[in-house]
């Protein structure tokens, strides 16, 4: 890991264990700058799997990106990973945005994927707007004790996954070392299908997730080279 990619880990764990525990009392926008802090950083599922071998193992990146116009609202580039092998999982961009009772979380897909992909590699990362599809999957994310809570439960948004005519379901609680999620997709033929997904904060990624990282920026650059 190139030190540079250290100082951003050390800084993301002092914000996260330093992080106040009365975030209910802070300004709206404050709310928002501490989401954001807890969100950031290495995180992965190993000690859920490490109880039940039926869950997948998964790695997580997420790293601050800066956002042109972007106003009051903070942006967050997210890259998962099959921890077994390196494989992306799901790349996707979240707008933290301060709302009256809490934080408006929207989640976009990318219309290019390929060009956001090692977005956390860059020295300065930022976020190219127009690059994100429409529309998003909106979340109030309200603060409870020492965490932020928020599901679109029941309407949960459309999604093409695994069958088009589906609708997930999210429902997140993010907290100082920790994200717990669940997505769980409703099938347009009947029954649903979903896994929670206990992601703990680590200070560095794993050889897998560096491995994985190489590759796609090699293989976006080979891309881009072909053109």
């Amino acid at each position: 890991m190139r030190p540079s990619r250290i100082a951003s880990v050390t800084a993301l764990l002092v914000a996260a264990l330093s992080a106040p525990a009365t975030a209910a009392t802070l300004s709206p926008v404050k709310q928002v700058q501490q989401v954001v802090d807890w969100f950031t950083g290495f995180f992965d599922n190993r000690a859920q799997v490490s109880r039940n071998a039926n869950v997948p193992f998964l790695e997580m990146e997420n790293c601050a990106v800066s956002a042109n116009g972007s106003a009051n609202s903070q942006y967050v580039h997210l890259e998962q990973f099959f921890g077994s092998s390196g494989r992306l999982l799901r790349s996707s961009a979240y707008e933290f945005s301060p709302a009256a009772t809490g934080v408006d979380l929207s989640v976009f897909s990318y219309r290019d994927r390929a060009a956001a992909l090692g977005t956390c590699d860059q020295a300065m990362p930022s976020l190219d707007l127009s690059n994100l599809a429409m529309p998003s999957c909106d979340i109030m994310l309200a603060y409870k004790p020492e965490a932020f809570f928020g599901t679109n439960e029941p309407d949960g948004c459309p999604t093409s996954f695994p069958i088009p005519g589906s609708t997930v379901v999210s429902t997140v609680t993010i907290s100082a070392d920790a994200v717990d999620s669940l997505d769980v997709f409703r099938l347009p033929t009947g029954g649903e299908i979903g896994t929670p997904i206990a992601f703990r904060r680590v200070s560095t990624p794993e050889p897998a997730m560096l491995a994985a990282l190489a590759g796609l920026g090699l293989a976006a650059i080979a891309s881009r080279r072909k053109k």
